[in-house]
């Protein structure tokens, strides 16, 4: 499982991942604002709101500065028919190589975790 780790990418910061929060809307916004996607409204709120049996949002961390920011966020959905691949990555583009590829592993190995476990 890769999340509550820190992974270290090539050439670039140590990266945490951890599932969405509230106290993450914040800085999902300016990620995305830095991304060049508008995120308003509902949209951005269903990042951090969301039922765990039904999609995943993991956020993904960097301590740049003398601060923690959010450098990542991804969606997946969960269970049959959703193809199983994310359907959101947004990556900060100041960050490494590799934050998109960690990103999109975490959130498919977290949902096949769930979709297992919803299956016994």
């Amino acid at each position: 499982m890769l999340l509550g780790q820190s992974h270290r990418l090539a050439g670039g910061p140590r990266i945490g991942l951890r599932l969405a929060r509230s106290r993450d809307l914040p800085g999902i916004g300016a990620l995305a604002q830095r991304a060049g996607i508008e995120l308003e409204g509902l949209e951005l709120a269903r990042l951090v709101r969301f039922h765990p049996r039904r999609r995943i949002v993991i956020c993904a961390t960097a301590l740049l500065g003398q601060r923690e920011t959010l450098v990542g966020v991804g969606e997946i959905d969960l269970g049959e028919g959703t193809g199983g691949q994310p359907t959101r990555l947004i990556v900060d583009a100041r960050i490494a190589d590799g934050l998109e590829q960690l990103l999109r592993r975490a959130l498919v190995d977290q949902a096949g975790v769930v979709n297992r476990s919803l299956a016994a």
